[in-house]
């Protein structure tokens, strides 16, 4: 079997900011922490676009990192401008402008990756390892046509997570796929010896969009579903959830995310006349979600909103299991962490009644239409009302975490498909 090399560069990219502990990111950070566990033989590394080659790190991990999980050990300081190296399609001005702006790109990285110590990386030679890729599609088309043009051959297993946006949630009758995200996809899948995806609906999705023509053929494709664990860190408290009963939404906007389900939901239950429960909106801030819910329409239940930015591990931890529920409405998700999440927090998850987030909530989770927040406000009328029913939720939810999937169930399954390759 060749040598396993793991993908840090998703990390590395976000090591100049306040982490981020959702979706990708938080997804290749809980499985490098697993596999340095599992195999000490799998070794780690990061895309250079400077360089335009990979080069071997040496990770912090558990209480060494800042993160409580893991981190590349790399200075924030020498974390990467990124510029697209690979692009679909060329044009006079388009190759001025990637000319000019690679140079002033490359000047600044040039100076960023000097601030990295001695001995903090090492040059690898990757042809014919075995490149695993947990990353976004955008990352692993810039480095695998950078390492195509040096004449590199690796085996590359890239983990898919959805095909969210080949979809149009718009209702236009001109809706186009974006370009760059299918050319992206098209270099990964060109360069696989295996595909992984996070769930067994986006390994529908990736053969389905295959079969179309309008992704290329694909070698097989194996589904790792990700999982429910969330894992207990050192951080310190220092935003504590609100008092009384609130709704958890962790990374809900309006658009795909379908926040506008749950708002509409509350003003139903307003109308009835019944208990309209706080909503804490948890994650980075965005800006379009507050002008949403400035409108004149939601200002009687204005009071009823709350933000918390950015909350770390050990807050959003307590989040979730303070909450009365946790609400996810959207149109569509390649796997969906806040269910699980709040599952193996013993909180009810109410869901949107799709595919993925039915393989992530199962029995345990109450699903509702999202396209008719008042079967949300059902759901909420019925827990409220009837506390009996809503403790036996909570209690069949905590009996059955002990068969809930774990981040070292996913590296396991990662490990298992990629030493089987020939």
């Amino acid at each position: 079997m060749s040598e396993i090399f793991f993908d840090l560069s998703e990390l590395f990219l976000f090591s100049g900011v306040k982490f981020k502990y959702y979706g990708i990111v938080r997804t290749v950070m809980e499985v490098a922490y697993e596999l340095n566990r599992l195999d000490p033989e799998v070794r780690f590394v990061v895309y250079s676009p400077y360089h335009r080659r990979f080069f071997e790190v040496f990770p912090r991990v558990g209480d060494a990192s800042p993160t409580g999980v893991l981190d590349p050990n790399l200075p924030a300081s020498a974390t990467p401008v990124r510029l697209r190296q690979s692009v679909f399609d060329r044009n006079v001005f388009k190759s001025l402008f990637y000319f000019i702006w690679g140079k002033i790109v490359d000047f600044r990285n040039r100076r960023r990756w000097a601030q990295i110590p001695d001995g903090a990386v090492r040059e690898v030679d990757l042809n014919g390892k075995v490149l695993v890729s947990l990353g976004r599609p955008k990352l692993m088309s810039d480095y695998l046509t950078a390492m195509a043009e040096a004449g590199i051959n690796i085996r590359f297993v890239p983990l898919l997570h959805d095909m969210i946006p080949l979809h149009d949630f718009s209702g236009r009758t001109d809706f186009k796929p974006p370009r760059n995200f299918v050319h992206d996809n098209e270099v990964a899948i060109r360069a696989a010896a295996l595909i992984l995806t996070n769930s067994h609906f986006s390994r529908r999705e990736v053969l389905h969009f295959s079969d179309s023509g309008l992704l290329p053929p694909v070698p097989e494709v194996v589904a790792v579903p990700l999982c429910h664990e969330m894992r207990l860190t050192d951080e310190p408290l220092v935003t504590l959830p609100p008092e009384g009963r609130y709704l958890l939404g962790v990374g809900l906007f309006n658009g795909r995310k379908n926040l506008e389900c749950v708002v509409e939901a509350m003003l139903e239950l307003q109308r009835r006349g019944a208990e309209v429960p706080d909503l804490v909106l948890a994650g980075g801030r965005r800006k379009k979600v507050e002008t949403y819910l400035s409108s004149e329409r939601f200002s009687s239940i204005a009071k009823h909103v709350r933000f918390v930015i950015d909350p770390n591990q050990t807050e959003l931890r307590k989040l979730y299991e303070k909450a009365f529920a946790l609400v996810l409405p959207s149109r569509m998700e390649g796997w969906g962490l806040p269910v699980g999440e709040a599952l193996w927090c013993g909180t009810p998850a109410l869901a949107a009644d799709i595919p993925a987030l039915r393989e992530v909530g199962g029995d345990l989770a109450l699903y509702f239409d999202p396209d008719k927040p008042a079967d949300l406000a059902n759901l909420l009328v019925g827990l409220q009302a009837d506390p009996t029913s809503y403790g036996e939720l909570r209690n069949r939810i905590s009996v059955a975490r002990s068969g809930l999937r774990t981040w070292n169930d996913v590296a396991g399954d990662v490990l298992a498909a990629v030493r089987k390759l020939p």
